[in-house]
């Protein structure tokens, strides 16, 4: 657009330029130059005439042309036929610099130039009709003519540029603003400080949708916070009631169900508690926080027939984590381990190095096509009558917060093995 307007104006400029020219200068002024240089002074001390080729062929292209060299000592030299008007004027135009002179000729029709060059002796005046006239192209290389253009072309191309550059920098803020907008990082906006005034109502409209998500998904947490919470008083009931049941054998098997239904609530629970909780980090040493979780885990993974192994790599592995919340995902891995790993499985906790740890098993493994499947809320390989598919999807969720992953491959027994791989600490 910038060069389009620059293009446009010189096409428009040029036209009242050349006209300008053309009215008040009308002939090339570059003729006046070829006629002095054509001026030479003979051996007498007279001048002589001694044309150029371009002078030359302008006297051949114009056969009206004429011109008169004069200076003040009485030194001259003509070519062609002078108008009689202009003969009259010459001693007083001696003290003009230049001029452009109108009227002349029998029906005032006739222009002339007259310009002053420095000679050899001093001053000369040459004045000069008939010859090449300006034209458009001449109109294009007036000095005040190409100084605007250089200066629109400067504005143009350098100074607006930059200004633009300079008041959309905002935009860039917007967008890291826009980088950081996640479902685990509500309450981010995007800011205005260096925003143009034009995009404040843009800025200010997804800032009002950004807060209605926010407000519709806190909705929505403490609905299922609210839900969790009010299961939990009937299902506790339920098993009160079902412990004084006297059929032993329906007892068992609806309290495995009423549990499991428990189970349920309080996954919904933690997941809810856990959108809600801002966590508390604090450098901690991953292997002692693996041994405690072991050390609660190890009573339940015996007391279901399975042997539990426990090993590190180093002695201190320092990490930045909320110590309560990820000892969770930590218990929800080997629990989950205990639940899928069959019977007389061996569980095998590692912590790493490099700041990972592993819970491997013995037993079916879990198939790659449902490795992704999941880390999803309800997420299942096969269905199961005990769980509630919620556990590992807690997990990623916690590992997310302390900027890590998890991960599910094959354990050289050939069961599975989950992995959670944390950012360590400097020593």
């Amino acid at each position: 657009m910038q060069v389009l307007v620059l293009i446009a104006f010189t096409a428009i400029a040029a036209v009242p330029i050349y006209r300008l020219l053309s009215e008040e200068l009308r002939y090339e002024t570059d003729i006046i130059d070829d006629i002095a240089n054509a001026i030479v002074i003979g051996e007498s001390g007279n001048w002589q005439l001694v044309m150029g080729d371009d002078l030359a062929t302008v006297a051949t292209d114009y056969p009206d042309f004429w011109f008169h060299a004069y200076d003040s000592f009485g030194q001259s030299v003509q070519f062609g036929e002078l108008p009689d008007r202009l003969l009259t004027m010459m001693g007083a135009l001696k003290s003009v610099r230049s001029a452009n002179v109108s009227g002349l000729g029998p029906n005032e029709d006739m222009v002339a130039i007259l310009r002053r060059r420095d000679g050899v002796r001093g001053p000369i005046w040459i004045a000069a009709g008939n010859g090449p006239e300006i034209g458009i192209i001449s109109a294009f290389g007036n000095p005040i003519f190409i100084g605007l253009l250089l200066l629109l072309s400067v504005i143009s191309f350098l100074i607006i540029p930059r200004i633009v550059r300079r008041d959309l920098r905002g935009i860039d803020q917007v967008a890291r603003n826009a980088d950081m907008i996640d479902f685990e990082r509500r309450g981010i906006r995007l800011s205005m400080a260096m925003v143009p005034d034009e995009l404040h109502p843009l800025v200010r409209a997804v800032n009002a949708a950004l807060q209605r998500l926010d407000d519709g998904i806190e909705r929505r947490h403490r609905f299922i916070a609210s839900a969790a919470h009010e299961l939990r008083t009937p299902i506790a009931i339920l098993q009160t009631r079902l412990e004084l049941m006297d059929d032993v054998k329906h007892r068992s098997r609806l309290m495995f169900d009423v549990t499991r239904l428990a189970n349920l609530a309080n996954q919904l629970l933690d997941l809810e508690r856990l959108e809600a909780e801002v966590p508390q980090f604090q450098r901690v040493n991953l292997v002692e926080l693996a041994k405690d979780v072991a050390a609660d885990m190890a009573p339940i993974v015996l007391a279901a027939g399975d042997t539990f192994t426990f090993d590190a790599e180093t002695a201190s592995v320092p990490v930045l984590c909320d110590p309560p919340s990820l000892s969770r995902a930590l218990m929800n891995l080997i629990q989950n381990a205990v639940h899928h790993g069959g019977a007389s499985s061996t569980i095998s906790v590692t912590v790493g190095a490099d700041a990972t740890f592993r819970v491997a098993d013995t037993g079916q493994g879990i198939p790659e096509a449902y490795r992704e499947v999941i880390f999803e809320p309800f997420g299942r390989v096969a269905p199961l009558d005990h769980g509630a598919g919620l556990g590992l999807a807690l997990v990623r969720n916690i590992v997310a917060r302390h900027n890590g992953r998890v991960t599910v491959g094959e354990a050289s027994g050939g069961g599975a093995l989950f992995e959670i791989s944390l950012p360590r600490l400097a020593d």
